[in-house]
This record gives structure tokens, C-alpha cells and sequence, in this order.
């Protein structure tokens, strides 16, 4: 059974609501960043405020997410407040931990040699743990009647309201699924991210943070983007 949303009612608009205006307050947050980027701040007071006004930016979002994936998690897994090329890149619900290290390879400098092998470290770890999610993910949506992560959920459902249609039963054990899934998922990313900064100092996770959002808008604004590049291209023939 393939992992969709098939609601025929979804109701996104609360979250809608809410992820729109985090944007607007990420761009702000993006703005900040990048001026304290260009002025090169080492003022470490302010540094520490500002990645700890982004930390609470993503944890707002995590903990109104969470409220989706117990409501209607289906709707996480091909959301309609994202453009096509954001969903493209969806991985269980958001985007992949692993690419934050990407990140931290283009746009941090400076790194000891210490910092380099506990990053190298934690990319490990990380990859692992994308694996074995990946592997669950496969395993529900081709039988989730053998969902590992399930079966102790599982039973205990069933004791507790007795016999239910098969058809029901099925689809109940694939929403209980993908919930496990996208919140096993949003921990690892959220894990993944803190232990990064763990590993950085407040100027180099500055950098780190900016170049977080600068990938987001730059993947909101892909479309738009590519059309400005089309208009320029075609105003020089």
C-alpha cells in the first residue's frame, strides 16, 4: 500500500496559516543572520541570542508539526503548502539530516581538526540511522502488516477495541506508520542539527544557520528564480 494522502478532505489551512507566517519570520531571521555574516560579528552576546532566536524559530515549527502528524500525518507526506520542487525533496515528511553536513562542508571554515573528526563522526552515525528509517519506510508501504516498529503498537490497539474490518485495520496500521516514521524522522533531524552545533563554535554556526535558511528560500523560490533567468537569457538574443 503506497504511502499517500488520500483524504478526500484534507484540512490544511491551520498549518498553512502557521508555516506562512513562519516564513515571513524566517526571512526576517535569514536578514539578521546574513548581517552579522557581512559584518563579520564577534560580539559572542549577540551571536548566542541570535542562534538562539533561530533554535526557537525551528522548535516553533517542530512542535505545531507535531499536531499534524497526530491529526492527518498523510497530508505530511505530500504537503500542499509546498511547491512541486519542495516536495520533490521530501524525505519521510522534511528534508534529509545528512544534508546538513553538506552545508557545513560549503559554508563553514575555519574547523580544527578536532571539530573535522566529530563531524565526521556524527555523519556516520546520521547516515546509519537515515538507513534503517528508509528501510522501515519501504517495509510500510509494501507489508504493513510486518512493520517491526508496529507490532507492539499494534497489539495493544487491537486488545483494547477488539475486531475491526481488515480493510480499517490496514489502513489504521498504515497512518500509526507513517506517524512513527515522520516523528522518528523529525527527531533524527532535529538531533542531527543541535549536535552539529554542538560541534561549532557561535560564529561558524552563524554561518551554518544562514546558510540553512538561504537554502530554504532559495528552494521556495526556485520557480520563481528560474523564470527571472529565463526573462534575462532571452532579453540578450
Amino acid at each position: 500500500m503506497p504511502l499517500a494522502n488520500n483524504n478526500p478532505n484534507p484540512n490544511p489551512g491551520p498549518f498553512e496559516r502557521f508555516f506562512r507566517g513562519w516564513l515571513v519570520r524566517q526571512e526576517e531571521l535569514r536578514q539578521l543572520l546574513l548581517q552579522a555574516t557581512e559584518q563579520d560579528c564577534d560580539e559572542e552576546a549577540r551571536l548566542q541570542e541570535l542562534i538562539g532566536r533561530a533554535v526557537a524559530h525551528y522548535a516553533d515549527y517542530y512542535k505545531v508539526k507535531q499536531r499534524v502528524v497526530r491529526e492527518d500525518v498523510l497530508i505530511l507526506l505530500g504537503p500542499p503548502w509546498l511547491t512541486p520542487f519542495e516536495q520533490s525533496l521530501l524525505w519521510i515528511g522534511g528534508f534529509k539530516p545528512g544534508f546538513a553536513f553538506r552545508l557545513v562542508t560549503n559554508y563553514v571554515t575555519n574547523m580544527t581538526e578536532e571539530q573535522k573528526q566529530r563531524m565526521e563522526q556524527l555523519k556516520a552515525e546520521t547516515a546509519e540511522d537515515e538507513r534503517k528509517l528508509t528501510a522501515e519506510l519501504s517495509r510500510v508501504r509494501t507489508r504493513p502488516t510486518a512493520i517491526s516498529l508496529l507490532e507492539m503498537a499494534t497489539m495493544e490497539r487491537e486488545r483494547m477495541n477488539g475486531e475491526r474490518d481488515t480493510v480499517d485495520e490496514r489502513i489504521e496500521m498504515v497512518k500509526l506508520a507513517a506517524e512513527i516514521l515522520v516523528e522518528c524522522a523529525d527527531y533524527l533531524r532535529c538531533k542531527t542539527a543541535l549536535k552539529i552545533m554542538g560541534i561549532l563554535n557561535p560564529p561558524q554556526n552563524v554561518k551554518f544557520l544562514l546558510a540553512v535558511t538561504q537554502l530554504q528560500h532559495r528552494v521556495r523560490n526556485w520557480r520563481l528564480q528560474r523564470e527571472a533567468e529565463s526573462r534575462t537569457d532571452n532579453s540578450r538574443h
